[in-house]
């Protein structure tokens, strides 16, 4: 007679390790490959999305995060399961899509080939936006707002980032005269030894809303 269904003790297994692969469970339990995959498949399991899905997890001891995603001993698992499906989760669920180099460090792993068969199947699209290719739904509305949000990022990040001693400065030559104009501050700064130009100033009166404080 085989062993009964309630004498293996599927869990336990993974209590300490919180990994295993499915020769470690074989062995563990002394039965066979077929009888643990059933006994995998009564339970909420995982493979792991690298290492070509050789290591096993279980839903009691996994510790997604809340993007569900978790990692162990180099292990690294997703609530979404196999890499596919979760490329394309977080492909579709991104405001502003994604780039191969996005995922990369999301993921930690590579997803040329991945991305190249989903775009295949239609399950998503990819378009050139900016300076480099983006990764984004198969429903057009989506998209639409997707390239939108990229577009938005890409913009924000050509703006110039000032410095505290160009923000100081800025802020003297609007307090000595509330009325002074941007480029009168450029020349101004400039001429106090403070390195400016038209764009920093433009990114300080925005990112203080000064137009509006100095109005009031």
């Amino acid at each position: 007679m085989g062993r009964r269904r309630e004498e293996v003790p599927l869990l336990e297994m993974f209590m300490a390790p919180r990994i295993l692969t499915l020769d470690d469970l074989c062995e563990r339990l002394r039965i066979s490959r077929s009888t643990v995959i059933r006994r995998l498949q009564e339970h909420h399991y995982y493979s792991s999305y690298n290492f070509a899905g050789k290591f096993l997890t279980v839903e009691e001891v996994a510790e997604f995060d809340a993007r569900g995603l978790w990692a162990w001993r180099g292990a690294r698992f997703s609530r979404y399961g196999t890499l596919k499906n979760t490329v394309e989760h977080f492909v579709r669920a991104s405001e502003r899509g994604m780039t191969h180099e996005e995922l990369l460090g999301l993921l930690s792993v590579r997803t040329h080939n991945v991305l190249l068969e989903l775009v295949r199947a239609d399950r998503i699209q990819r378009e050139r936006v900016g300076p480099t290719f983006v990764y984004l739904s198969a429903q057009r509305s989506a998209r639409r707002q997707q390239i939108l949000q990229r577009e938005s990022y890409l913009k924000d990040l050509q703006k110039p980032v000032p410095t505290s001693r160009q923000v100081i400065a800025t802020l003297i030559e609007l307090i000595q005269d509330r009325q002074v104009q941007r480029q009168d501050i450029v020349l101004r700064c400039r001429r106090a030894g403070v390195t400016i130009s038209r764009d920093v100033v433009d990114a300080i009166f925005e990112s203080y809303d000064l137009d509006k404080k100095r109005a009031l």
